[in-house]
């Protein structure tokens, strides 16, 4: 998968049509059908316009990552330095805390 087709899944996802996205940011039909079709790419700002749509990160609509969300990759990123042990708590108390929605 690539940028194409991550932008089309996006845009399925959310079920709106190619001309929806279009007025959201402030672009035509016939731009987003090239960005899916793959005849064309975005500016950088025009990625950012579309990851703020969809809620994900640029990363993720390009397909670089499949975190969809930057708050996911830094809580990932924070666990990094820990040791089995203190992760091993951090697992145990993510469970409770699970649990208590049972309650």
């Amino acid at each position: 998968m690539g940028f194409p087709e991550r932008l089309k899944a996006l845009r399925l996802e959310k079920e709106i049509m190619q001309e929806d996205l279009a007025k959201a940011i402030k672009t035509t039909n016939a731009t987003i059908s090239k960005y899916e079709n793959g005849r064309i790419e975005p500016n950088l700002e025009t990625l950012q316009l579309l990851a703020d749509f969809f809620d994900v990160s640029v990363d993720y609509l390009l397909d670089k990552t499949n975190v969809r969300h930057q708050h996911d990759v830094l809580a990932f990123h924070t666990t990094e330095d820990l040791t089995e042990e203190e992760w091993e708590e951090v697992k145990r108390y993510i469970d409770f805390i699970r649990s208590k929605r049972d309650d």
